[in-house]
């Protein structure tokens, strides 16, 4: 008897062994791992035949072991973390400018309300020539942020070119908050229009201020939540204003890490903030991404708003912010998020090939889930599929005949010796001046009819028959003349166009999205379904709701 007790633990501990050199195994290999890469670039920085910075080697191998992964997980430098923190917060230390390439050249493509740029004047559509004593000439928008940043207090030299004129300001670094909300109106009817831009810390009390703004004036009829072109940000901030409009004890969102062994479900906590009859329609575009998401399918799945617009990006990816040493930080895709029915809205198609993530997304399927109380259909593995797709003519497809830069170049020059916005444009004048700037301007780099004149040009340079000479000298003759023809077809919605470009170039941030979308059809359009009863409708019948 005591001979088999002893077996017995004698098999156990031996047992024990085995579980703890098998917990073991991916530990060892990881510090075998780390230790090979670390005398590589020890024998790098110290035999090779060009020196080499450690950090220049460690950085190069970490972008691209990181690229590896998906395309949401960052490192970030010391020197980058400030946008960290303004993804976080929404604060950073700046003079109030984005910067963007039109036309090959460093151009103002925004303004902060109240930075130093806003109060020197500066206008959308400033070229930057340089930057204290640096030439942009060479500089991307990244590459000159560095040159932008510095302490709070210090200044900064800008020289900007505004049609013919070259002018000089001098900016203050300053702290800059970004604001979440960006514009809140109250319609007839009492129909309200919110703009969320982002999700930072401070995005659920933004939105609540909105949202009582709104209610001071009259009593709330319906609801217009537009969040389109928004990227996302925190799960606890889009948790926070789903909250808002859902009963206690409603799913907002489920996550779930890699091995499924750690499943969080965010559940609203407390009562709705709003009235929960209150009819909801939620705007996005393939642009809405992450906590857009996440906030779109909890009011979708609990059959509390009706979606607008197209399908959304499909990134259903939490990121956690891991702090580093020496003041760095990792941002690594830590779990998947689920929406209240259960499904994925990764996008899986097409969705980065080479990345090791795909291997876990090879698991995943396009199915069709169903809402919870209506149990209307919804799909999985494609972003957030809207209820209603829109169906007008957009500025991006009026903009498609002519080309965004040549409309952007027109604005500029137009009002480049303009003090003050203009109070009235007359459309056939204003049509007459862009179809002259038309003839004049230079094609789209990517268009067809900039591809076109490089082939014209490649058929004589290699000495092509003069039959395809004058078969492709043709060819970009129509191509100029449809462009033409283009114009002058969709006149009245090109002059409302570039009506608002010009208008654009004296506005601030904030003036910009209040001009935008006080003339937008997709909000006009989910007004007017807000006011029929149209809006039960996409509950009850037209989205397959069973009954």
């Amino acid at each position: 008897m005591k001979r088999s007790v002893v077996a017995a633990v004698a098999v156990g501990a031996l047992a024990t062994v085995g579980w703890i050199g098998v917990q073991e195994a991916p530990y060892v290999r990881l510090s075998r791992a780390t230790e090979l890469f670390g005398t590589i670039v020890r024998e790098i920085h110290e035999q090779y035949i060009q020196e080499i910075q450690p950090e220049e080697l460690v950085d190069e191998a970490i972008e691209h072991m990181l690229a590896k992964l998906d395309p949401y997980t960052e490192f970030y430098r010391e020197e980058q973390t400030p946008d960290l923190d303004f993804l976080l917060r929404g604060r950073y230390i700046g003079v109030g400018i984005r910067l963007g390439t039109v036309d090959s050249v460093l151009t103002v493509i925004g303004v902060s309300d109240g930075s130093s740029a806003h109060r020197s004047g500066v206008r959308i559509g400033d070229v930057v020539l340089k930057i204290d004593s640096v030439s942009t000439a060479t500089l991307g928008p990244e590459d000159a942020r560095t040159y932008l940043r510095g302490p709070a207090g210090t200044t900064v030299e800008l020289w900007l070119r505004r049609g013919d004129d070259t002018l000089r300001v001098s900016l203050q670094r300053e702290e800059l908050i970004v604001r979440n909300v960006t514009y809140a109106a109250l319609l007839d009817g009492g129909i309200g229009v919110v703009r969320l831009e982002r999700f930072s810390r401070r995005a659920p009390e933004e939105f609540r201020l909105a949202i009582d703004s709104l209610r001071q004036v009259q009593p709330l009829r319906g609801l217009v939540i537009d969040l389109r072109d928004n990227p996302g940000g925190l799960l606890d901030a889009a948790v926070s204003i789903a909250e808002m409009f859902l009963k206690a004890g409603d799913t907002i969102v489920v996550t779930k890490n890699r091995n499924g062994t750690s499943v969080r479900a965010y559940r609203a906590r407390s009562l709705p903030y709003v009235d929960t009859t209150l009819p909801i329609v939620v705007l996005v575009n393939a642009r809405s991404a992450s906590a857009s998401e996440i906030l779109a399918g909890a009011l979708q799945d609990n059959d509390r708003a009706v979606i607008v617009g197209d399908t959304t990006l499909g990134k259903g990816l939490v990121q956690t912010v891991v702090s580093l040493p020496y003041n760095a930080a990792l941002k690594l895709t830590t779990a998947r998020y689920y929406t209240p029915s259960g499904r994925s809205i990764q996008q899986i198609e097409g969705f980065c090939p080479n990345c090791w993530i795909h291997r876990g997304l090879d698991s995943e399927h396009v199915r069709t889930y169903r809402t919870l109380r209506l149990r209307r259909p919804i799909q999985s593995g494609t972003g957030i599929v809207p209820d209603t797709v829109l169906a007008f003519v957009d500025h991006d497809s009026v903009t498609a005949v002519v080309g965004r830069s040549v409309i952007w170049s027109f604005a500029s020059a137009y009002t480049s010796r303009m003090a003050v916005p203009p109070t009235t444009l007359d459309a056939e004048r204003l049509m007459a001046a862009f179809l002259r700037h038309l003839e004049q301007s230079r094609p789209e780099p990517s268009g067809v009819l900039s591809r076109a004149q490089a082939l014209a040009h490649q058929v004589q340079r290699e000495g092509w028959g003069s039959k395809a000479v004058q078969q492709a000298d043709r060819l970009v003759q129509t191509l100029k003349q449809e462009r033409i023809r283009g114009a002058l077809e969709s006149s009245k919605q090109l002059a409302r166009v570039l009506e608002q470009e010009i208008r654009s170039r004296f506005c601030s941030d904030l003036q910009l999205t209040a001009l935008q979308e006080q003339n937008d059809a997709a909000i006009n359009m989910a007004v007017s379904l807000l006011r029929t009863a149209s809006y039960q409708r996409y509950f009850l019948t037209d989205h397959g709701a069973e009954r």
